[in-house]
């Protein structure tokens, strides 16, 4: 309904709408099991897709699957996948039922930094298809995009300021888009997680952020990554960077782990993660810093060296 409501042709609408698509199908599939949110999956995608076809495809790739992956990640625990619930029976909520003294909630559970690194290495995909599909042109599709649509929104003092400001974004705007989609789907994540253990029908316990661990591999993709913008041209130099950008949004969130670990040691946390994330949503510079704290993290270990203080 979220997906019809947002064809409606009002452009904030549409905006403000996918940025809550997955919710629902997350909620399905993480209080219910994998069975339901298969069904669920596949229902939205044909309801969408009879409406209009283009968009059902592009609601599959860009919500459903996404979904349906993350639920099947999420419920894979210590006794293989839950499927389903029986009819009538009672879920108990594992975070009640954890022992407290245990240094994770998450012990035996597929590790949440692996569905972050699983979510945007599919962003970094949607890039390299992208490039597939128009033939090698992604770069310059993107800049024909924006100049249009800065053509549409410019008036005729200001278009060519906007059309300067539009096309200064191209070289990083693929990366930007896949970036945000992929944060936008993580997000969707830990809010449905959070209503479903807040109801008490989390099936599994909700991971901390702070104990958030990303796998190796991500490291050496973002590095090929990096080392592809730097050392070749044309539309590898775009790929390579774009990718770099998506690759960047798994560190983000690890360098956010580390700045909740720090203010953990703290008498005023509260305090200061509030002026953190006041400097990261004014300062869009800040951003760099924490994945750049986030980098550090994955080859250093920042969080195992910082003591409680006494």
């Amino acid at each position: 309904m979220l997906a019809l409501a947002s064809m409606s042709g009002a452009s904030m609408a549409v905006f403000y709408l996918s940025l809550v698509h997955a919710i629902p199908l997350l909620l399905v599939g993480l209080a219910l099991g994998t069975r339901t949110s298969s069904i669920a999956a596949a229902t939205a995608v044909a309801v969408v897709a009879l409406a209009n076809p283009m968009s059902g495809l592009v609601f599959g790739v860009l919500y459903a699957t996404p979904a349906w992956l993350i639920v099947r990640l999420m419920l894979t625990g210590p006794y293989g996948v839950i499927r389903s619930i029986p009819a009538g029976q009672k879920v108990e909520a594992p975070d009640k039922a954890h022992d407290p003294s245990s240094p994770t909630g998450d012990l035996g559970w597929f590790p949440a930094g692996y569905i972050v690194a699983v979510i945007t290495a599919m962003g970094a995909a949607l890039i390299v298809t992208a490039s597939l599909l128009t033939g090698g042109g992604l770069e310059e599709n993107v800049t024909l995009a924006l100049t249009a649509m800065a053509n549409a929104f410019a008036g005729p003092q200001g278009e060519e300021v906007l059309q300067q400001a539009v096309l200064s974004l191209v070289p990083y705007f693929a990366g930007m888009a896949a970036g945000m989609w992929a944060f936008g789907v993580l997000v969707n994540m830990v809010i449905a997680q959070s209503l479903v253990a807040k109801g008490g029908r989390n099936l599994r316990p909700s991971p901390r952020l702070r104990e958030l661990v990303l796998p190796d591999w991500l490291s050496w993709a973002l590095v090929g990554s990096a080392l592809l913008a730097l050392i070749t041209s044309g539309e590898l130099e775009y790929i390579g960077q774009n990718t770099v950008i998506v690759l960047a949004v798994p560190f983000f969130l690890l360098g956010l782990a580390v700045v909740h670990k720090l203010a953990s040691l703290t008498p005023f946390r509260g305090a200061m993660l509030g002026m953190i994330y006041l400097v990261i949503l004014f300062s869009g510079w800040f951003v760099l810093v924490i994945a750049g704290l986030g980098i550090l993290e994955q080859w250093v270990g920042l969080k195992s060296r910082m003591k409680k203080s006494t």
